[in-house]
Protein backbone atom coordinates (compact mmCIF):
# COMPACT_ATOMS: atom_id res chain seq x y z
CA UNK A 1 0.00 0.00 0.00
CA UNK A 2 1.24 3.47 -0.87
CA UNK A 3 0.71 6.25 1.67
CA UNK A 4 1.21 9.86 0.59
CA UNK A 5 1.67 12.64 3.14
CA UNK A 6 3.54 15.96 3.17
CA UNK A 7 5.88 14.77 5.94
CA UNK A 8 6.30 11.16 4.84
CA UNK A 9 9.79 9.66 5.08
CA UNK A 10 11.26 6.33 4.08
CA UNK A 11 11.84 5.55 7.78
CA UNK A 12 8.19 6.10 8.72
CA UNK A 13 7.05 4.00 5.76
CA UNK A 14 9.32 1.15 6.79
CA UNK A 15 7.98 1.32 10.34
CA UNK A 16 4.42 0.78 9.13
CA UNK A 17 5.17 -1.53 6.20
CA UNK A 18 3.92 0.83 3.49
CA UNK A 19 5.45 2.41 0.40
CA UNK A 20 6.38 6.08 1.01
CA UNK A 21 5.03 8.93 -1.06
CA UNK A 22 5.24 12.68 -0.46
CA UNK A 23 2.11 14.76 -1.02
CA UNK A 24 2.39 18.25 -2.46
CA UNK A 25 -0.36 20.72 -3.35
CA UNK A 26 -0.57 24.33 -4.45
CA UNK A 27 -0.64 25.27 -0.76
CA UNK A 28 1.65 22.53 0.65
CA UNK A 29 5.08 22.65 -0.99
CA UNK A 30 7.62 21.31 1.48
CA UNK A 31 11.19 20.50 0.35
CA UNK A 32 11.09 17.31 -1.72
CA UNK A 33 12.61 14.20 -0.20
CA UNK A 34 14.94 12.19 -2.37
CA UNK A 35 14.26 8.59 -3.17
CA UNK A 36 10.48 8.48 -2.63
CA UNK A 37 7.52 8.93 -4.96
CA UNK A 38 5.59 12.20 -5.12
CA UNK A 39 1.85 12.83 -5.57
CA UNK A 40 0.63 16.26 -6.66
CA UNK A 41 -2.94 17.29 -5.88
CA UNK A 42 -5.00 20.37 -6.59
CA UNK A 43 -6.64 20.28 -3.16
CA UNK A 44 -10.30 20.22 -2.09
CA UNK A 45 -10.66 24.00 -1.84
CA UNK A 46 -9.39 24.49 -5.38
CA UNK A 47 -11.70 21.77 -6.69
CA UNK A 48 -14.69 23.48 -5.04
CA UNK A 49 -13.80 27.08 -5.84
CA UNK A 50 -11.99 26.65 -9.14
CA UNK A 51 -8.30 26.05 -9.67
CA UNK A 52 -5.79 28.04 -11.68
CA UNK A 53 -4.97 25.04 -13.84
CA UNK A 54 -1.95 26.62 -15.51
CA UNK A 55 -0.46 27.35 -12.09
CA UNK A 56 -1.01 23.70 -11.18
CA UNK A 57 0.53 22.54 -14.46
CA UNK A 58 3.51 24.76 -13.67
CA UNK A 59 3.95 22.96 -10.35
CA UNK A 60 3.83 19.59 -12.10
CA UNK A 61 6.32 20.64 -14.77
CA UNK A 62 8.70 21.86 -12.06
CA UNK A 63 8.40 18.89 -9.69
CA UNK A 64 7.72 16.06 -12.16
CA UNK A 65 5.76 14.01 -9.58
CA UNK A 66 5.21 10.29 -9.97
CA UNK A 67 1.45 10.87 -10.05
CA UNK A 68 -0.79 13.93 -10.25
CA UNK A 69 -4.49 14.29 -9.55
CA UNK A 70 -6.06 15.65 -12.71
CA UNK A 71 -8.03 18.89 -12.12
CA UNK A 72 -11.61 18.05 -11.25
CA UNK A 73 -14.92 19.73 -10.43
CA UNK A 74 -16.26 18.95 -6.96
CA UNK A 75 -19.47 16.91 -7.02
CA UNK A 76 -19.78 16.80 -10.82
CA UNK A 77 -18.76 13.67 -12.73
CA UNK A 78 -19.40 15.02 -16.23
CA UNK A 79 -17.55 18.31 -15.76
CA UNK A 80 -14.68 16.39 -14.19
CA UNK A 81 -14.66 14.06 -17.20
CA UNK A 82 -14.47 17.10 -19.48
CA UNK A 83 -11.51 18.38 -17.43
CA UNK A 84 -9.84 14.98 -17.77
CA UNK A 85 -10.20 14.99 -21.55
CA UNK A 86 -8.84 18.52 -21.71
CA UNK A 87 -5.87 18.25 -19.33
CA UNK A 88 -4.75 14.62 -19.00
CA UNK A 89 -2.96 14.55 -22.40
CA UNK A 90 -0.77 17.48 -21.29
CA UNK A 91 -0.19 16.10 -17.78
CA UNK A 92 0.79 12.75 -19.26
CA UNK A 93 3.91 14.37 -20.69
CA UNK A 94 5.25 15.01 -17.18
CA UNK A 95 3.54 12.55 -14.81
CA UNK A 96 0.93 9.79 -14.48
CA UNK A 97 -2.44 11.60 -14.17
CA UNK A 98 -5.17 10.20 -11.91
CA UNK A 99 -8.86 10.65 -12.72
CA UNK A 100 -11.10 11.75 -9.81
CA UNK A 101 -14.28 9.68 -9.84
CA UNK A 102 -16.70 12.36 -8.65
CA UNK A 103 -20.22 11.19 -7.73
CA UNK A 104 -19.07 7.55 -7.67
CA UNK A 105 -21.58 6.83 -4.91
CA UNK A 106 -24.52 7.93 -7.07
CA UNK A 107 -24.13 4.86 -9.30
CA UNK A 108 -25.28 2.73 -6.35
CA UNK A 109 -23.64 -0.36 -7.80
CA UNK A 110 -23.96 -3.50 -5.72
CA UNK A 111 -21.24 -6.07 -5.18
CA UNK A 112 -23.07 -8.36 -7.61
CA UNK A 113 -23.40 -5.87 -10.48
CA UNK A 114 -23.00 -7.21 -14.01
CA UNK A 115 -20.29 -4.55 -14.67
CA UNK A 116 -22.26 -2.94 -17.51
CA UNK A 117 -22.26 0.43 -15.75
CA UNK A 118 -18.57 0.10 -15.00
CA UNK A 119 -17.88 -0.54 -18.68
CA UNK A 120 -19.91 2.56 -19.52
CA UNK A 121 -17.86 4.60 -17.05
CA UNK A 122 -14.67 3.27 -18.60
CA UNK A 123 -15.88 3.97 -22.14
CA UNK A 124 -16.68 7.58 -21.27
CA UNK A 125 -13.39 8.07 -19.43
CA UNK A 126 -11.30 6.73 -22.31
CA UNK A 127 -10.22 3.59 -20.44
CA UNK A 128 -8.19 5.32 -17.76
CA UNK A 129 -6.02 3.15 -15.54
CA UNK A 130 -5.73 5.32 -12.41
CA UNK A 131 -8.85 6.30 -10.46
CA UNK A 132 -9.18 8.37 -7.29
CA UNK A 133 -12.19 8.11 -4.99
CA UNK A 134 -12.97 11.34 -3.08
CA UNK A 135 -13.01 10.65 0.66
CA UNK A 136 -12.86 14.08 2.33
CA UNK A 137 -16.25 15.30 1.28
CA UNK A 138 -19.11 14.19 -0.94
CA UNK A 139 -21.75 16.57 -2.23
CA UNK A 140 -23.99 15.71 0.72
CA UNK A 141 -21.55 14.46 3.38
CA UNK A 142 -18.51 15.67 5.29
CA UNK A 143 -16.57 12.42 5.62
CA UNK A 144 -14.76 13.60 8.76
CA UNK A 145 -18.16 13.79 10.46
CA UNK A 146 -19.63 10.62 8.92
CA UNK A 147 -16.65 8.35 8.17
CA UNK A 148 -18.68 5.14 8.30
CA UNK A 149 -21.08 6.29 5.56
CA UNK A 150 -18.21 7.41 3.34
CA UNK A 151 -16.37 4.14 3.99
CA UNK A 152 -19.45 2.12 3.08
CA UNK A 153 -19.80 4.04 -0.18
CA UNK A 154 -16.11 3.59 -0.95
CA UNK A 155 -16.23 -0.13 -0.16
CA UNK A 156 -19.03 -0.69 -2.70
CA UNK A 157 -16.99 1.12 -5.34
CA UNK A 158 -13.75 -0.64 -4.47
CA UNK A 159 -15.30 -4.07 -4.74
CA UNK A 160 -15.94 -3.56 -8.45
CA UNK A 161 -12.97 -1.30 -9.25
CA UNK A 162 -10.32 -3.51 -7.67
CA UNK A 163 -8.79 -6.01 -10.06
CA UNK A 164 -10.31 -4.06 -12.95
CA UNK A 165 -8.54 -0.72 -12.56
CA UNK A 166 -4.73 -1.02 -12.20
CA UNK A 167 -4.39 1.78 -9.60
CA UNK A 168 -7.02 2.93 -7.09
CA UNK A 169 -6.39 5.95 -4.87
CA UNK A 170 -8.37 7.30 -1.90
CA UNK A 171 -8.36 11.09 -1.72
CA UNK A 172 -7.95 12.33 1.84
CA UNK A 173 -9.80 9.62 3.80
CA UNK A 174 -10.41 10.33 7.50
CA UNK A 175 -8.63 8.09 9.98
CA UNK A 176 -11.71 6.05 10.89
CA UNK A 177 -12.51 5.42 7.22
CA UNK A 178 -9.03 3.99 6.63
CA UNK A 179 -9.52 1.62 9.56
CA UNK A 180 -12.90 0.52 8.22
CA UNK A 181 -11.54 -0.04 4.70
CA UNK A 182 -8.36 -1.95 5.56
CA UNK A 183 -9.89 -5.32 4.70
CA UNK A 184 -11.15 -4.35 1.26
CA UNK A 185 -7.91 -2.46 0.51
CA UNK A 186 -5.89 -5.58 1.30
CA UNK A 187 -8.22 -7.62 -0.89
CA UNK A 188 -7.79 -5.02 -3.64
CA UNK A 189 -4.03 -5.57 -3.58
CA UNK A 190 -4.50 -9.34 -3.73
CA UNK A 191 -6.57 -8.82 -6.87
CA UNK A 192 -3.61 -7.08 -8.50
CA UNK A 193 -4.49 -3.39 -8.15
CA UNK A 194 -2.08 -0.83 -6.77
CA UNK A 195 -3.69 0.83 -3.72
CA UNK A 196 -2.81 4.25 -2.32
CA UNK A 197 -4.22 7.03 -0.20
CA UNK A 198 -3.13 10.49 0.84
CA UNK A 199 -3.56 12.45 4.04
CA UNK A 200 -2.66 15.76 5.59
CA UNK A 201 -5.29 15.38 8.34
CA UNK A 202 -2.63 14.29 10.84
CA UNK A 203 -1.40 17.90 10.93
CA UNK A 204 -4.22 18.38 13.43
CA UNK A 205 -3.26 16.21 16.40
CA UNK A 206 -5.12 12.87 16.05
CA UNK A 207 -5.57 12.35 19.80
CA UNK A 208 -5.60 14.25 23.08
CA UNK A 209 -2.39 12.56 24.31
CA UNK A 210 -0.43 14.03 21.40
CA UNK A 211 -2.10 17.38 21.95
CA UNK A 212 -0.82 17.36 25.53
CA UNK A 213 2.64 16.42 24.24
CA UNK A 214 2.48 19.48 21.98
CA UNK A 215 1.76 21.71 24.95
CA UNK A 216 -1.97 21.98 24.33
CA UNK A 217 -1.64 22.78 20.64
CA UNK A 218 -3.39 20.92 17.84
CA UNK A 219 -0.95 21.84 15.06
CA UNK A 220 2.82 21.34 14.62
CA UNK A 221 5.38 24.11 14.83
CA UNK A 222 8.17 22.29 13.01
CA UNK A 223 9.05 19.22 10.94
CA UNK A 224 9.87 17.11 13.99
CA UNK A 225 6.43 17.65 15.50
CA UNK A 226 4.75 17.06 12.13
CA UNK A 227 6.57 13.74 11.79
CA UNK A 228 5.47 12.67 15.27
CA UNK A 229 1.88 13.56 14.38
CA UNK A 230 2.05 11.52 11.16
CA UNK A 231 3.37 8.50 13.08
CA UNK A 232 0.56 8.80 15.64
CA UNK A 233 -2.05 9.08 12.87
CA UNK A 234 -0.73 6.05 10.99
CA UNK A 235 -0.56 4.00 14.18
CA UNK A 236 -4.26 4.64 14.80
CA UNK A 237 -5.20 4.12 11.16
CA UNK A 238 -3.14 1.07 10.18
CA UNK A 239 -2.50 -0.88 13.39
Amino acid sequence: MIVCAPDMTAEIATEFGVQPCQLITLSIKLPLRRGIDVLADVGLRAAKEGVDVWRYVGLIVKVRPTWAICPDVFGDYYKTLAMWRMWSPLLSRFTHPIFVFQEFYRLNISVHTDFSRLHEFYRRAAYIDRVAIPMRRHHDVNCALRPRLCAERAERALRWLCGYVPHVHLLGPPLRAVRLLRGVLNQCERQGSVVSFDTSAYRRAPNSALKRHLGGRWQPRNAEEATAMLEAWLKQALL
